[in-house]
């Protein structure tokens, strides 16, 4: 593949999945459907979707020194994404793990998420990265407990200043993804970019009870000509476009509930990849929408490479 990149900056953990018959009661003992690794995290989701889906995709985030990181480094081998401007730290760091207990009655999926003391990355981190070769930057919201400032916001002011002396199609478009409603310092993510998802769960905690309550509340917090995007689960999407334009789309539910771990990085993806492409935000929520769908019912996401959506 050539010409400019998508990166997606954020993090990548090892999944370590167990499949259930159903949920387990607490304090019982059973076995098992299946048990596997795989890579998880936001933003390594959405990197590897997007290079299935034919993007030229980077992943930039930090690594621990140990086993697990030669394991997701060679996931992302395997899915064709560069993991170039990557930090590895040497001593005394560990990478994040999700211990995942999947439903396999409803494909729910219950995480427990451990982060001990990976650092962040910072906007010295990310200097290095030459941004005449990007198209699209994406950041998930992430907390900023290993540094005095936040540092997605100073990453996204660095992108501004580059854009200032190039023509609109020279710039590189940017995009945020708010998800966690526990973390209220994603508020100051909301002006920065021009493309905003916001999650259901963290409208939800703003008091917002549908899709379209949660775009048009959250454009009004948005930079002038911003377009803010909500999936919205089985309700679909919604997003305000840069002119105040408020679409929809619907859900597509696979024919069997597989598995769910994942599908809103998936639709993040297939969102982004179809802007990317010159696509109307209306028509790339629907491809978004459809494609989270077809991964809802397949196991994990590397089926999405093969998927015909006609």
């Amino acid at each position: 593949m050539s010409g400019p990149r998508v990166m997606s900056v954020g993090l990548a953990c090892v999944d370590i999945v167990s499949v259930c018959k159903n949920y387990p009661e607490e304090d019982s003992d059973q076995r098992v459907l299946d048990f596997y690794w795989q890579k998880g995290g936001n933003a390594a989701n959405t990197s590897s979707v997007l290079s299935l889906l034919g993007a030229r995709s980077e992943y930039m985030g930090n690594f621990a020194n140990d086993n697990e990181m030669r394991f997701l480094k060679e996931d992302f081998e395997s899915f064709g994404v560069s993991t170039a401007h990557c930090r590895t730290y040497d001593t005394g760091y560990i990478t994040p793990t999700s211990i995942i207990i999947m439903n396999s009655q409803n494909g729910s999926r219950t995480i427990l998420h451990a982060s001990k003391n990976l650092p962040e990355v910072t906007l010295e981190d990310f200097k290095a990265v030459d941004l005449k070769n990007y198209k699209w930057i994406h950041f998930e919201g992430r907390p900023c407990f290993n540094t005095p400032t936040y540092e997605i916001v100073r990453m996204l002011a660095h992108i501004d200043e580059y854009n200032q002396s190039l023509s609109e199609s020279e710039q590189v478009q940017t995009s945020v993804e708010l998800e966690k409603p526990a973390r209220p310092e994603l508020d100051q993510l909301l002006d920065k970019a021009n493309y905003v998802f916001v999650s259901k769960e963290y409208s939800q905690n703003k008091g917002l009870n549908s899709k379209e309550e949660a775009v048009n509340a959250f454009v009004k917090r948005c930079r002038k000509g911003a377009s803010v995007i909500c999936a919205w689960g089985e309700d679909g999407a919604a997003a305000i476009d840069c002119e105040g334009q408020l679409v929809t789309s619907l859900c597509f539910p696979p024919e069997k509930l597989c598995d769910t771990l994942a599908a809103g990085d998936t639709f993040n993806a297939a969102t982004i990849f179809a802007l990317t492409k010159g696509t109307k935000l209306c028509d790339a929520i629907t491809f978004g929408c459809k494609v989270a769908g077809a991964k809802c019912g397949m196991q994990g996401i590397r089926g999405l490479k093969n998927i015909n959506l006609t």
